[in-house]
Protein backbone atom coordinates (compact mmCIF):
# COMPACT_ATOMS: atom_id res chain seq x y z
CA UNK A 1 0.00 0.00 0.00
CA UNK A 2 2.87 2.36 0.74
CA UNK A 3 4.27 1.93 -2.79
CA UNK A 4 0.86 2.77 -4.22
CA UNK A 5 0.64 5.93 -2.12
CA UNK A 6 4.12 6.94 -3.27
CA UNK A 7 3.00 6.61 -6.89
CA UNK A 8 -0.14 8.67 -6.27
CA UNK A 9 2.07 11.59 -5.22
CA UNK A 10 4.32 11.24 -8.27
CA UNK A 11 3.73 13.07 -11.57
CA UNK A 12 4.48 10.04 -13.74
CA UNK A 13 1.09 8.25 -13.65
CA UNK A 14 -0.75 11.49 -14.37
CA UNK A 15 1.67 12.22 -17.17
CA UNK A 16 1.19 8.80 -18.74
CA UNK A 17 -2.58 9.12 -18.48
CA UNK A 18 -2.64 12.60 -20.03
CA UNK A 19 -0.27 11.58 -22.82
CA UNK A 20 -2.30 8.44 -23.50
CA UNK A 21 -5.51 10.44 -23.58
CA UNK A 22 -3.92 12.95 -25.98
CA UNK A 23 -2.70 10.32 -28.42
CA UNK A 24 -5.88 8.28 -28.15
CA UNK A 25 -8.08 11.31 -28.74
CA UNK A 26 -6.08 12.35 -31.80
CA UNK A 27 -6.15 8.88 -33.33
CA UNK A 28 -9.80 8.20 -32.55
CA UNK A 29 -11.09 11.53 -33.83
CA UNK A 30 -8.93 11.48 -36.94
CA UNK A 31 -9.27 7.88 -38.06
CA UNK A 32 -12.39 6.43 -36.47
CA UNK A 33 -14.98 9.02 -35.58
CA UNK A 34 -14.68 11.26 -38.63
CA UNK A 35 -14.62 8.34 -41.07
CA UNK A 36 -17.65 6.60 -39.57
CA UNK A 37 -19.65 9.83 -39.37
CA UNK A 38 -18.78 10.73 -42.97
CA UNK A 39 -19.91 7.33 -44.20
CA UNK A 40 -23.02 7.00 -42.05
CA UNK A 41 -24.56 10.47 -42.07
CA UNK A 42 -26.10 12.54 -44.84
CA UNK A 43 -23.84 15.48 -45.71
CA UNK A 44 -25.94 18.13 -43.93
CA UNK A 45 -25.98 16.16 -40.69
CA UNK A 46 -22.29 15.35 -41.03
CA UNK A 47 -21.49 19.05 -41.39
CA UNK A 48 -23.66 19.94 -38.39
CA UNK A 49 -21.97 17.29 -36.27
CA UNK A 50 -18.45 18.25 -37.32
CA UNK A 51 -19.24 21.91 -36.62
CA UNK A 52 -19.84 20.91 -33.00
CA UNK A 53 -17.22 18.18 -32.63
CA UNK A 54 -14.10 19.80 -33.98
CA UNK A 55 -13.96 22.83 -31.69
CA UNK A 56 -14.27 20.43 -28.74
CA UNK A 57 -11.62 18.14 -30.23
CA UNK A 58 -9.12 20.94 -30.84
CA UNK A 59 -9.77 22.43 -27.41
CA UNK A 60 -9.28 19.01 -25.84
CA UNK A 61 -6.09 18.53 -27.83
CA UNK A 62 -4.71 21.84 -26.54
CA UNK A 63 -5.83 21.10 -22.98
CA UNK A 64 -4.34 17.61 -22.93
CA UNK A 65 -1.09 18.96 -24.38
CA UNK A 66 -0.93 21.51 -21.56
CA UNK A 67 -1.72 18.79 -19.00
CA UNK A 68 0.94 16.54 -20.49
CA UNK A 69 3.49 19.35 -20.23
CA UNK A 70 2.37 20.24 -16.71
CA UNK A 71 2.82 16.66 -15.51
CA UNK A 72 6.16 16.01 -17.21
CA UNK A 73 8.28 14.08 -14.72
CA UNK A 74 10.09 14.68 -12.50
CA UNK A 75 9.54 18.44 -11.99
CA UNK A 76 6.59 19.38 -14.18
CA UNK A 77 7.16 22.01 -16.87
CA UNK A 78 10.57 22.85 -15.41
CA UNK A 79 11.75 19.42 -16.56
CA UNK A 80 11.01 20.37 -20.16
CA UNK A 81 13.54 23.20 -20.05
CA UNK A 82 16.31 20.62 -19.85
CA UNK A 83 14.67 18.26 -22.33
CA UNK A 84 14.27 19.91 -25.75
CA UNK A 85 13.48 16.54 -27.37
CA UNK A 86 10.32 16.48 -25.29
CA UNK A 87 9.58 20.19 -25.24
CA UNK A 88 9.68 20.65 -29.02
CA UNK A 89 7.05 18.05 -29.96
CA UNK A 90 4.73 19.21 -27.19
CA UNK A 91 5.13 22.81 -28.37
CA UNK A 92 4.33 21.70 -31.92
CA UNK A 93 1.21 19.85 -30.80
CA UNK A 94 0.09 22.85 -28.76
CA UNK A 95 0.73 25.31 -31.57
CA UNK A 96 -0.98 23.24 -34.26
CA UNK A 97 -3.93 22.61 -31.96
CA UNK A 98 -4.25 26.33 -31.22
CA UNK A 99 -4.08 27.21 -34.91
CA UNK A 100 -6.80 24.69 -35.71
CA UNK A 101 -8.93 25.64 -32.73
CA UNK A 102 -8.77 29.40 -33.25
CA UNK A 103 -8.09 29.99 -36.94
CA UNK A 104 -8.38 27.17 -39.45
CA UNK A 105 -11.16 25.19 -37.79
CA UNK A 106 -13.55 28.17 -37.63
CA UNK A 107 -12.55 29.27 -41.14
CA UNK A 108 -13.26 25.78 -42.46
CA UNK A 109 -16.64 25.74 -40.75
CA UNK A 110 -17.53 29.12 -42.20
CA UNK A 111 -16.36 28.08 -45.66
CA UNK A 112 -18.42 24.89 -45.40
CA UNK A 113 -21.56 26.80 -44.50
CA UNK A 114 -21.01 29.38 -47.26
CA UNK A 115 -20.44 26.63 -49.78
CA UNK A 116 -23.58 24.80 -48.67
CA UNK A 117 -25.65 28.00 -48.88
CA UNK A 118 -24.42 28.70 -52.40
CA UNK A 119 -25.14 25.13 -53.48
CA UNK A 120 -28.68 25.38 -52.14
CA UNK A 121 -29.42 28.77 -53.66
CA UNK A 122 -32.09 29.14 -56.33
CA UNK A 123 -30.17 30.68 -59.21
CA UNK A 124 -27.72 27.91 -60.13
CA UNK A 125 -27.31 28.65 -63.83
CA UNK A 126 -25.67 32.06 -63.72
CA UNK A 127 -21.97 32.74 -64.16
CA UNK A 128 -21.99 34.63 -60.87
CA UNK A 129 -23.30 31.55 -59.07
CA UNK A 130 -20.63 29.32 -60.62
CA UNK A 131 -17.94 31.87 -59.80
CA UNK A 132 -19.13 32.17 -56.20
CA UNK A 133 -19.29 28.40 -55.85
CA UNK A 134 -15.80 28.03 -57.30
CA UNK A 135 -14.46 30.66 -54.88
CA UNK A 136 -16.24 29.00 -51.94
CA UNK A 137 -14.89 25.58 -52.92
CA UNK A 138 -11.35 26.95 -53.14
CA UNK A 139 -11.68 28.68 -49.78
CA UNK A 140 -13.00 25.50 -48.19
CA UNK A 141 -10.28 23.34 -49.78
CA UNK A 142 -7.49 25.65 -48.61
CA UNK A 143 -8.73 25.86 -45.02
CA UNK A 144 -9.63 22.18 -44.80
CA UNK A 145 -6.19 21.22 -46.12
CA UNK A 146 -4.58 23.36 -43.41
CA UNK A 147 -6.67 21.65 -40.72
CA UNK A 148 -5.77 18.21 -42.04
CA UNK A 149 -2.07 18.96 -42.37
CA UNK A 150 -1.79 20.65 -38.99
CA UNK A 151 -3.61 17.73 -37.39
CA UNK A 152 -1.27 15.26 -39.10
CA UNK A 153 1.75 17.24 -37.90
CA UNK A 154 0.32 17.18 -34.38
CA UNK A 155 -0.14 13.41 -34.48
CA UNK A 156 3.41 12.83 -35.71
CA UNK A 157 4.73 15.16 -33.00
CA UNK A 158 2.65 13.33 -30.38
CA UNK A 159 4.07 9.96 -31.43
CA UNK A 160 7.58 11.44 -31.51
CA UNK A 161 7.00 12.71 -27.98
CA UNK A 162 6.06 9.17 -26.94
CA UNK A 163 9.43 7.92 -28.13
CA UNK A 164 11.19 10.79 -26.37
CA UNK A 165 9.30 9.98 -23.19
CA UNK A 166 10.21 6.32 -23.53
CA UNK A 167 13.88 7.20 -23.92
CA UNK A 168 13.68 9.34 -20.79
CA UNK A 169 12.02 6.55 -18.81
CA UNK A 170 14.48 3.93 -20.03
CA UNK A 171 17.35 6.22 -19.00
CA UNK A 172 15.81 6.46 -15.53
CA UNK A 173 14.54 10.05 -15.67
Amino acid sequence: MEAFLDVVGNLLPYHLLSYGALLGTELYQSFVNTKICYQALPMKEFIRLQKRLFPVYFGTQVGLTALTAATHPPYSILSLIRDPWSAAPLAIVGLTGCLNWNIYGPQTTTATLVRMAIQESENTDSDTHRSNLHRANRNFARNHAMVIHLNAIAMVATVFYGFSLSATLVAGI
